[in-house]
């Protein structure tokens, strides 16, 4: 009797093992069915459009050791998320199997090979997605199955994001970038590189890289850093939101990307600047821009007024001005532009300085000081003594008002230097006429009243 008491334990330690074996083997061959199975994708369906507070559908899952597949994945935002739409294709997910006996499906990698999507500014009381409304039924059993799901890192080989403002108008066009996407807190961090970036109205730019961030119904842009042309750099930041800024700084970029083809070949250089811009809950229409700018290197040509100045002087170096230095401040706001501490030198010939605007129907207003080089108006009569009067730098100087348009920009000063010609020569005329003898002095002057009217 006491050898059979003695294997008792024995026999019950063995019928425990083999039935948590069997538990163990029943179990992972339901967890197996249940992954394999529609209830799970729509689960992780669910799962996905609660984290973007959308509606989210994937096609059919495939499994092949802890890889599981997917031909895409479709998204539809709510209204308040910061997700309009969505799509990705061939993607590929690495699952975790030890991660389910700690209570959650973390998937370590998840790896798309392109992606869609547009988004816009989201509101932080937005419509939200209820998982547990939208998943099917779950038996029983899987009501003991974990509920947390952990991503580690989403790679993206190809990317095409669209970004709108709240008024439906696109701000940005992100193409053909390689995104890694991974959890930051409460949010997502994105980055990214190569691909380009294109704007409305302003050229395509090559990214190199770039850092931002979605959080709740932001989106954060760290820092990008871009590629305009040969040399061109650009770095910007910003956020996107109801209230949206973003701060942007460029250098070394040809300034013919940003003209358009009237003034193509009348201005050649290097430019480069500053700009903040900030656009309200309104949307783009209600933006406003203030910032610097600076321009070297430059040659301005083909100007009716260079070809005056020309003219008049005698001096032909102004029909192709060097420009060593343009440079300024600005603000854009309603379509007006309005530029302040206005600084524009070809050194030797001619200097400038002031400020100007040019309105939204492209009127150009402003007065301007000009300098000139005292050698280029040696055979302008009357220039100095009317129109050049005051001595400063190395420069002659008058006050020049600006008007016409950008297209056809206008001064008064080429009209002020003809009136300073005509007087200074019927007043030299008129003191020649002074000292000639009597009869002399007569003819002179009734010669000199025929010529006034002919006189410039």
């Amino acid at each position: 009797m006491r050898k059979k008491g003695s294997r008792l334990p024995w026999i019950l330690l063995a019928l425990a093992v083999v039935l948590a074996a069997g538990i163990f083997v029943t179990a992972s061959v339901w967890i197996r069915g249940f992954l394999h199975s529609d209830q799970f994708r729509l689960l992780v369906s669910a799962k996905t459009g609660e984290a973007f507070r959308s509606t989210a559908t994937y096609s059919p899952l495939r499994w092949a050791g802890p890889s599981v597949f997917a031909d895409s994945l479709q998204v539809e935002g709510n209204p308040g998320s910061i997700v309009q739409n969505l799509r990705a294709d061939q993607i590929r997910a690495e699952v975790n199997w030890r991660a389910i006996w700690e209570g959650a499906w973390r998937v370590d990698r998840i790896d798309v090979v392109s992606f869609e999507g547009t988004f816009r500014p989201g509101s932080p009381d937005g419509e939200r997605t209820d998982f547990r409304a939208n998943a099917p039924p779950a038996s029983w059993l899987a009501a003991f199955l974990p509920k947390r799901f952990e991503l580690g890192q989403l790679n993206i080989g190809q990317a095409r994001i669209d970004f709108q403002g709240r008024d439906g108008r696109e701000i940005a066009a992100l193409q053909n970038s390689a995104l890694l996407v991974r959890p930051d807190g409460a949010g997502w961090a994105i980055d990214g590189n190569g691909g380009s970036l294109t704007m409305p109205s302003r050229p395509t730019m090559a990214i190199t890289s770039f850092r931002s961030r979605i959080q709740g119904p932001t989106f954060f842009l760290t820092e990008a850093t871009l590629r305009l042309g040969e040399a061109g750099k650009i770095t910007a930041s910003g956020e996107f939101a109801a209230d949206s800024k973003l701060q942007a700084e460029w250098t070394q970029i040809d300034i013919a990307n940003f003209l358009d083809a009237a003034w193509t070949p009348r201005l050649s250089g290097l430019f480069a600047g500053t700009a903040v811009v900030e656009w309200p809950e309104a949307g783009l229409s209600a933006r406003k821009a203030t910032g610097t700018f600076r321009l070297t290197d430059g040659l301005l040509q083909n100007l009716q007024a260079l070809d005056q100045i020309a003219t008049f002087t005698g001096a032909p170096q102004f029909r192709r001005m060097p420009l060593q230095e343009i440079s300024g401040t600005y603000q854009w706001a309603g379509g007006v532009l309005a530029l302040t501490n206005l600084v524009a030198e070809s050194k030797g010939l001619m200097r400038i300085e002031g400020n100007c605007g040019l309105a939204a129907d492209g009127v150009l207003s402003g007065t301007v000081r000009v300098g000139v080089a005292p050698q280029t108006l040696q055979w302008l009569p009357g220039s100095r003594e009317r129109v050049f009067t005051v001595a400063q730098n190395g420069y002659l100087w008058t006050d020049v008002r600006v008007g016409g348009t950008l297209h056809d920009p206008k001064e008064d000063l080429s009209t002020r230097l003809v009136a300073a010609m005509k007087n200074e020569v019927i007043q030299q005329g008129e003191k020649i006429i002074e000292v000639l003898p009597g009869g002399a002095k007569e003819g002179t002057k009734g010669l000199l009243d025929l010529l006034k009217p002919l006189l410039p």
